[in-house]
């Protein structure tokens, strides 16, 4: 019983988490360099380019600059005819794929070298960015922020895929909120340049493969700036479809405990043990009532959550909630102790 009402605590303390993201009075319109590393994304660039000409923002306070990471297909082509015909997009092209620098650090570190405006934003190739997206992060910018996290959902994708996408925001936005910023997606993720030249960029993380997003986040964490929550820029992710590559994101996503501090390490062990714990005080010791209190604890975060980022609750979610604390664990022992692939890493 006293598990259960500490879990019901702490699920309010998430819950209040998330209600303390907001935004700051900021009248001004900052400068942004868009910075999106390609390899081998002539599938989606088109998406990619026809969002980013629908931007709402003036030209000349923001610019795009596109990275093609030693791409083996059509994509160099199609970015450098998208720069010819806009005006404040440009494109680097890496001919070698960088061997000091893992996954697509190398590429994001040169556009971030050539970016000329005040904040980076970090977006993907198979994303597609909203109209008011330097709008929204526009309102989260004051002279303390360092790092805005944004969040991103799968375009037509099944109930439960954008379920797991918004319980990653729920994540987000919590710890955030209370000051123990947990992950980013690399996806929709605002830094300051000044910021990121201050923690020397990626030269201390350049060796791991991914996870570019959340050791950024962990060594700005450590400065003296700020980092808040966007839950306002829904940029949308164009799904893996195949099974087995989705078995294997999902290994990549959730297996980073190790790039996480010892406290959070440790936390994640204690949450492990109670999940573990959890079945047997149900089905075991038949407790219902403690468990209806861990449940309404879960459930209230779910619903502050939903209602944050402006989303509609399904009955689903119910079955979901009770479900995806054992997916959570399943993925983050099998990512963090086996191989797994990744677009070609």
């Amino acid at each position: 019983m006293i598990l259960t009402i500490l879990s019901f605590f702490a699920f309010l303390l998430l819950a209040v988490g998330i209600l303390r993201n907001g935004k700051v009075a900021n009248l001004l319109e900052n400068t942004f360099s868009i910075i999106i590393a390609c390899r081998n994304e002539e599938k989606n660039l088109p998406f990619l380019f026809t969002a980013l000409r629908k931007i709402d923002y003036p030209p000349e306070k923001y610019e795009i600059i596109l990275v093609d990471d030693a791409s083996s297909d059509n994509s160099l082509s199609l970015i450098k005819k998208f720069c010819e015909t806009s005006e404040n997009a440009y494109f680097i092209h890496l001919p070698i794929k960088d061997e000091e620098f893992k996954g697509k650090k190398a590429a994001l570190q040169k556009a971030a070298e050539k970016a000329k405006y005040d904040f980076l934003l970090f977006t993907d190739a198979d994303c597609i960015v909203p109209e008011n997206w330097l709008k929204t992060y526009n309102n989260y910018i004051d002279s303390e922020v360092g790092m805005v996290v944004g969040y991103y959902k799968n375009a037509d994708d099944s109930v439960f895929r954008i379920f797991l996408q918004l319980m990653t925001a729920a994540i987000f936005a919590a710890s955030v909120g209370l000051g123990f910023p947990f992950s980013a997606a690399g996806g929709n993720l605002l830094v300051r340049k000044k910021t990121f030249f201050e923690i020397g960029g990626y030269e201390k993380i350049k060796n791991r493969v991914a996870g570019d997003d959340k050791q950024l986040l962990g060594l700005i964490s450590k400065t003296k700036w700020k980092i808040r929550y966007n839950p306002q820029a829904k940029v949308v992710t164009i799904p893996v479809k195949h099974p087995h590559t989705f078995f294997q994101q999902q290994k990549r996503k959730y297996g980073k405990i190790g790039m996480s501090s010892p406290i959070f390490q440790f936390l994640t062990l204690l949450v492990f043990l109670f999940y573990l714990y959890l079945p047997y005080q149900l089905i075991v010791k038949k407790d219902f009532k403690s468990f209806l209190i861990y449940f309404a604890g879960f459930l209230l975060f779910w619903i502050v959550n939903l209602a944050k980022h402006k989303e509609k609750f399904k009955f689903i979610h119910l079955f979901y909630l009770i479900i995806f604390p054992y997916y959570l664990i399943f993925f983050s022992v099998l990512g963090h102790f086996s191989a797994w692939k990744w677009k070609g890493n």
